[in-house]
């Protein structure tokens, strides 16, 4: 049998290990107290601290789905600064930047522009069908 290396004091990303318990993991991995950097306590199997499945408590992901609200967020507010309702500025498409989205009773239009003009004139087009009542007004240009 292998005797279980002492990981005390060891960090694997956010984690440090602070010491061994008597518990086990399903596949007879040793379970180990840890604590994260942001001061919170878990407990993590050798197999997971050795293949960085845990590199933290959850407080990196929190961080990182809170930063991406916040990028969203922020791409919002700036097309609503904008005055322009429905088109969105999208600057990771390469030849495609601005989105129109229109969405009415359940049905939606979305296509891509590559510049602000041809997108106000695609959203002011497709209003206008819906507006008449064309029952096909979602098509794409």
């Amino acid at each position: 049998m292998v005797k279980a290396v002492d990981l005390s004091g060891q960090s694997f990303g956010r984690v440090t290990v602070v010491e061994k318990t008597s518990k086990r993991d399903k596949k007879g991995n040793v379970i180990w107290h840890c604590v994260c950097s942001c001061g919170n306590k878990k407990l993590i199997s050798t197999r997971r601290l050795k293949s960085n499945k845990n590199i933290s408590c959850g407080c990196y992901r929190r961080e990182k789905v809170r930063e991406s609200v916040t990028n969203i967020s922020k791409a919002r507010i700036d097309n609503e600064s904008s005055g322009i309702r429905n088109i969105y500025y999208l600057p990771t498409k390469v030849l495609a930047c601005y989105r129109v989205m229109i969405s009415r009773k359940g049905k939606n239009y979305s296509q891509y522009f590559p510049t602000i003009q041809e997108a106000e004139r695609a959203k002011e087009y497709v209003l206008s069908r819906y507006k008449k009542g064309i029952p096909n007004w979602n098509d794409k240009l």
